[in-house]
């Protein structure tokens, strides 16, 4: 599949990993990940190397991974230590191991040239584990492709009709909208006025009109940051008399499996009522119910889109920042394609 390797993709939220196997597909790989002993997150290829059985439907043993099907044992660094009746094991007796990096609560993986596999350039959620704040977060797998996800994050024109019933607003229809491009970012800055509380708001006890500013953040190879500041209608956050200011963080990140699916990592964040547990529960709640309306939709376009590729679309205003975030992927592709065509 077409898809940038050499790049740091979300794996997990680290809370998911333990001491049993976990099996994911990324980028078409089948890929096998546990915790050692010690805590260390591991990664591997999917795929005995003796009869290509999923080395998932094995079991953990100490540090090491045995084979649910012939028994081979493999140590974390993905080498065969064992197999049944051999005394000498064959040539060849291993199978990948990937770099895994964790920041923050949340664990990536590098499917490229693990040469290249730099920990500092890891993306950093830091709201996710910050002090001040509270936050909660899980994996949705979507039978979609990943730059699907791209644009929705990216075009918040759809909050006040997909999730009318959950995270939108029926007036949100006519936003102030403008965006900043670099060379690996898009940035869009989306303010909206006057606007009548969402479902979850009012669930939470905010019944007032809101001014909301979102600013929409994309880096590749496809990570989108959505920082909500909402206040009271016409007051600033700093007025004294401004009875709302909420500061929420939404954490996107997705991972392509093929090109038609892909896995959907989220995370919400907030610095308000941080230790109020229920209000914990009902914006996890809320936030899965709004996510899967996104899914419900995303997966139904795929089906769409493979009927006829080529059939013809046009852009809106809000189709911006999802066009810019696609011509970044389109550019590293070319890059990496082309430092590859060079190493050969």
């Amino acid at each position: 599949m077409r898809a940038l390797r050499n790049q740091w993709y979300c794996a997990a939220l680290s809370k998911e990993l333990a001491g049993v196997p976990l099996a994911r597909t990324f980028l078409g790989e089948p890929v096998v990940m546990y915790r050692t002993t010690d805590g260390t997150a591991v990664a591997l290829e999917d795929r005995c190397c003796h009869r290509r059985a999923p080395l998932s439907k094995g079991a953990i043993e100490g540090d090491n991974l045995r084979c649910g099907y012939h028994g081979l044992l493999y140590a974390p660094g993905g080498n065969v230590i064992w197999a049944p009746g051999q005394d000498k094991l064959p040539q060849g007796a291993r199978v990948r191991r990937y770099p895994l990096c964790e920041k923050h609560g949340w664990t990536w993986i590098w499917m490229g040239d693990p040469a290249l596999a730099d920990p500092n350039t890891a993306p950093a959620f830091h709201w996710y584990d910050a002090a001040g704040w509270a936050a909660n977060g899980a994996c949705l797998p979507v039978d979609a492709n990943y730059l699907l996800l791209v644009d929705n994050l990216m075009d918040l024109s759809h909050l006040a009709f997909l999730h009318i019933k959950t995270i939108g607003a029926s007036d949100d229809t006519n936003p102030e909208l403008s965006w900043e491009r670099g060379p690996d970012f898009v940035r869009g800055l989306r303010v909206a006025r006057n606007l009548s509380p969402s479902t979850r708001q009012i669930a939470q006890g905010d019944t007032l009109k809101t001014d909301s500013t979102k600013i929409m953040t994309f880096t590749p190879p496809a990570n989108v940051v959505i920082e909500i500041n909402t206040v009271e209608a016409g007051k600033r956050a700093d007025d004294p008399t401004n009875r709302i200011n909420r500061q929420l963080v939404i954490l996107d990140s997705m991972t392509p499996a093929t090109d038609s699916s892909c896995y959907y990592f989220w995370g919400s964040c907030r610095n308000f009522r941080i230790d109020d547990t229920k209000l914990s529960e009902q914006t996890f709640q809320a936030t899965v119910t709004a996510f899967n309306e996104d899914k419900d939709m995303l997966e139904a376009e795929q089906r769409i889109i493979d009927l006829d590729p080529a059939a013809p679309q046009i852009d809106l205003v809000g189709d911006a920042g999802g066009l810019q975030a696609r011509r970044i992927v389109a550019r590293l592709l070319d890059e990496e394609g082309g430092a590859r065509q060079a190493a050969e």
